[in-house]
């Protein structure tokens, strides 16, 4: 490999993941108390938790009816607010009640909600009839959806209807229609940018193949990212088929899509620091000037950024406005915290962050009460993680093998994309 790419790559690699710090000579490094253990964490199939009992048969019809109440299943399992109820405990005749219920059967063995459903099959097209009963509500559906389409859809289906059964017993909708973006390493000197659906279903590599592509975001043309070449990194995006959109000296890296501009780090200037252009790439301009290194933003509520920063001496997470006014530290345990990922649906105001307590784990933070939660501990290497878009679960990369999800307290804990992988983003 010709050594002015490999020197690329390794200052691209040190910078994005502050894994190399060069520590300014006026800058002191503070002594920081140390990040949270992880406490008893009540696992999610525990009595004490409360969790709402559901029961899901196979849909009627049709050999797909199997793998689409799968999908439902596992959703339900994955967020983590759901007791699935093993169909093996079901004493209701299935066949007799047809797409209704006999209310006493299924509280016969706990249920609190069941959903039926049906798809009727011609070739290819496929009409599929879902219904929720809730058993307070007695035999009668309390939500009702008909989808028509082909038998490639029958899984988003499913999703948009767990989406709707979310949204009927909590008043929030789930993301179960979302997807993961991540970097992978793929070879020496080579990495790619891959989407997945966030269960892990249809991996597909949406960078070019070829050399060295990373740090992903989503936004306006597809999936955003970044791509070295021998004379520096520049960004592009998924379906500008490797068009320099933004450019420059040095390496431009990174970005984050917010309130329709987007913000990277660069070192067009000698040191890294955190630039805004508009999305075709022009009118970049510096929002953060320090002699520290600035990097990884990523977007917030309210168009607020999230960054990193070694100004205090160790790499922090730091908030500012989209302008780059209003600069505050807002992680003040640990020594090394970076790849901050904003809670975008919730009503605290949640980071989920990589810090540095023995090895590399996952934690939250909420920036206005300063509560840290651990949510890995001694299960190997855990980082880059990134809420869900209705922040009910936190995805991170484990060095378990793969994508996992967990619930925001760290109990749940399942693998939903096998491989490597690193900087997550979902939507």
């Amino acid at each position: 490999m010709d050594r002015r790419l490999s020197a690329l790559i390794i200052a691209a690699v040190a910078l994005s993941a502050l894994a190399v710090v060069a520590m300014p000579a006026s800058s002191q490094r503070d002594e920081e108390e140390p990040l949270p253990e992880r406490g008893t964490i009540i696992e999610i199939d525990s009595p004490e938790r409360s969790l709402y009992k559901i029961a899901v048969p196979n849909l009627r019809g049709s050999s797909l009816g199997g793998p689409g109440a799968e999908v439902l299943r596992n959703d339900f399992r994955l967020v983590s607010l759901f007791q699935v109820l093993d169909s093996r405990s079901f004493v209701a005749n299935l066949e007799q009640e047809g797409l209704g219920i006999n209310p006493p059967s299924w509280s016969a063995v706990g249920a609190q909600g069941v959903i039926k459903g049906e798809i009727e099959q011609n070739g290819n097209d496929i009409v599929v009839q879902m219904r929720l009963f809730e058993l307070s509500s007695g035999s009668s559906a309390t939500l009702s959806e008909t989808y028509r389409g082909n038998r490639g859809e029958l899984r988003g289906f499913m999703h948009d209807f767990a989406n709707k059964v979310l949204l009927r017993l909590t008043g929030k909708a789930g993301a179960f229609n979302s997807r993961i973006t991540f970097g992978r390493r793929v070879g020496p000197g080579r990495k790619d940018v891959y989407v997945a659906s966030w269960d892990g279903d249809r991996v597909g590599r949406v960078s070019s193949g070829e050399g060295v592509s990373m740090l992903p975001s989503f936004g306006p043309g597809g999936v955003w990212f970044s791509r070295l070449t021998e004379t520096g990194m520049f960004i592009t995006h998924s379906n500008a088929r490797n068009r320099r959109i933004i450019d420059g000296d040095g390496l431009n890296m990174g970005p984050t899509i917010c309130n329709g501009k987007v913000y990277f780090t660069s070192t067009r200037d000698g040191n890294s620091e955190i630039y805004a252009a508009d999305l075709d790439g022009s009118n970049a301009r510096r929002i953060t000037r320090h002699p520290a290194i600035d990097v990884s933003p990523s977007c917030g509520p309210g168009g607020r950024l999230a960054f990193v920063s070694t100004r205090h001496g160790s790499p922090q997470v730091f908030v500012m406005n989209g302008n780059g006014s209003g600069v505050r530290r807002v992680t003040f345990r640990g020594s090394h915290n970076q790849t901050p990922s904003w809670c975008m649906n919730g009503d605290a105001p949640l980071l989920a962050f990589t810090g540095r307590s023995g090895g590399m784990d996952v934690f939250t933070v909420n920036i206005a009460t300063q509560q840290y939660r651990r949510i890995t501990q001694a299960q190997g290497t855990n980082k880059d993680p990134a809420f869900s878009p209705d922040c009910r679960m936190i995805a991170f990369y484990s060095s378990r093998g793969g994508i996992f999800v967990s619930n925001p307290e760290g109990a749940n804990q399942n693998r939903v994309i096998a491989g490597h992988a690193e900087t997550l983003r979902w939507r």
